[in-house]
């Protein structure tokens, strides 16, 4: 997608940009305002302090500020705005805005910024800030006093940078500063046309042994999905993010064990032809062997504009839309995946022996993790290895756990940042950490005691390094190993702090202030899991 870039020219007697420009934003549909105050930005920040319609927060760092953000939008389902001030606070915002772009969030963006005569002057606090995020924002504005300000061309789908000229502040001015409007629309992103999905149709004609994987779904689009699924009736394979995985009325198309797929489904005599892959990209290894995997069809129907893949097609559109199209389409073929599921069965009936038998191996304490986590709470994953193992080894009981994940394109950036703004008061809350993760999120608990009537509680799997390598590279420089142990974090954020090497029967109280709580799985233990494990799927699958 090419980012407009618009320098509207149109003068008008606008006496206030700040202003007009916040007002268009809360016109649009945004109540919730991160800000980081600085001189530079003052007009922008008096008068969102000065309104009582508006929810502040306020932090003193602006990257950690805009993952926060990108929780928000996941909460809420509405646009954020961060408002920073010039300089090398706009570069912060970079990692978050990628991560909104590829993932569809409607982030906004209000940089301050010195005025435009003072651009490629060198001049303190001037950096180029116009066309700052490249790509990574569908509409860029650069405007200044006296210019027309409007946003009608924004779509609501992905970033949105407003760069904002302001001349030097005058705090007596800006403390005068008022909103004239509490005006909040519904936000409506603009529509997605729909078409007939010739690929799809071409997929059902010619994929004889197909496999389904959902990934991330927005939760007004579960149900939709689960009526598509049931209509095709083809095995499908469930990722934590789409919110499906303890669907009993799917259950019977579920394929549970991931690990050499193509040829356990094969050796039962389902040789997988096409992967038609539903809602956002897939974390899953199968995902990225379809690189190497010519003669697989693939197919992707989401409301995100990307493949995810080199290869395959996508239709683009809402899911709700879509079903409503597909399940009219009468079904090619009854797929016959008996044998393979069976042998399935079988093997996460014997995973979850092998689960209680190693209690202290790392997905053992995830998968116990997941049957104490209290009903309906909502967890958030950050990221790769807390993806896969919850994945893996999360119980498929009935518990509604809302599960929400960054995509990752930012790997381990901005996690708990960004699970401190997914977090609200009426659910418990609770993130599953890598502990490199933790350590590049330092400045993010800063937020928490604006957080008030939040149970947060961070669980950080403490295995010594970036385990997820250990089985990929030999050198030792990729584990980045060490022997470091959070409770001097707990203490420095005013958080409780636990330590666990198993999972106790009650894991946490309504009254638990927010909490850090280490785990520290065996190495010993995990190691004999996974040479048990692979012996046990090779017996049952192959």
């Amino acid at each position: 997608m090419t980012t407009q870039i618009s320098t509207t020219a149109i003068t008008t007697p606008l006496a206030n940009i700040a202003q007009t420009v916040l007002e268009a934003v809360i016109a649009l549909g945004v109540s919730e305002f991160c800000i980081s105050p600085s001189a530079r930005n003052a007009a922008l920040v008096y008068p969102l302090v000065n309104a009582d319609h508006v929810r502040i927060y306020h932090w003193t760092e602006e990257r950690s500020s805009a993952f926060f953000a990108l929780g928000r939008i996941k909460a809420t389902g509405k646009p954020v705005a961060v408002v920073t001030t010039s300089g090398t606070a706009v570069a912060e915002l970079l990692p978050s805005t990628m991560e909104a772009y590829y993932s569809g969030l409607p982030l906004i963006l209000i940089t301050a910024d010195r005025p435009r005569h003072f651009r490629g002057s060198g001049a303190p606090q001037t950096v180029e800030q116009v066309g700052i995020f490249g790509p990574y924002v569908h509409l860029m504005l650069d405007v200044q006093e006296g210019e027309e300000f409007y946003l009608k061309q924004w779509n609501g789908r992905g970033p949105l940078h407003i760069n904002v000229c302001l001349n030097e502040p005058q705090d007596a001015l800006c403390q005068s500063m008022r909103l004239t409007t509490n005006i909040h629309k519904p936000f409506i992103p603009s529509p997605i046309p729909f078409l007939i999905d010739q690929h799809y149709l071409h997929f059902l004609k010619n994929c004889h042994h197909p496999l389904i994987i959902v990934s991330a779904l927005a939760q007004h689009e579960q149900e939709a999905v689960v009526a598509l699924l049931q209509h095709i009736g083809a095995p499908v394979y469930l990722e934590s993010t789409s919110g499906l995985r303890e669907v009993t009325s799917i259950a019977h198309l579920q394929i549970t064990q991931i690990h050499k797929i193509w040829q356990h489904a094969a050796k039962h005599g389902y040789h997988i032809d096409g992967i038609l892959r539903i809602g956002g990209v897939p974390t899953a290894r199968l995902w990225r062997d379809l690189e190497e995997k010519n003669d697989i069809i693939v197919h992707s129907i989401s409301a995100l504009p990307f493949v995810g893949s080199s290869v395959g097609t996508l239709f683009q559109t809402t899911l709700a839309q879509f079903v409503n199209w597909a399940t009219s389409i009468p079904k090619f073929y009854d797929y016959q995946y008996e044998n393979w599921q069976a042998a399935d069965k079988k093997a996460h009936h014997e995973l979850m022996e092998l689960l209680y038998c190693e209690p202290q191996a790392e997905p053992s304490l995830v998968w116990s993790l997941s049957q104490k986590l209290p009903e309906k709470a909502k967890i958030y994953l950050g990221n790769s290895l807390p993806i896969r193992e919850w994945d893996f080894a999360a119980s498929l009981q009935t518990r509604h756990f809302q599960v929400a994940a960054n995509r990752g394109v930012n790997g381990i950036d901005g996690q708990l940042a960004t699970f401190l703004g997914y977090s609200c008061s009426a659910q418990s809350n609770w993130a599953i950490l890598g502990d490199l993760t933790l350590i590049y999120d330092l400045a993010a608990p800063w937020i928490t005691s604006q957080l008030k009537d939040c149970f947060l509680q961070v669980i950080v799997i403490n295995n010594g390094g970036a385990a997820i390598f250990k089985s990929m590279f030999n050198h030792p420089v990729f584990q980045s190993k060490h022997n470091i142990s959070f409770q001097p974090l707990a203490a420095l954020w005013q958080w409780q702090y636990k330590k666990w090497e198993t999972i106790p029967t009650h894991i946490a109280t309504a009254t638990d202030k927010a909490t850090l709580i280490e785990i520290i799985p065996c190495a010993e233990a995990t190691e004999r899991f996974w040479q048990k494990y692979y012996l046990m799927l090779d017996r049952c699958l192959l």
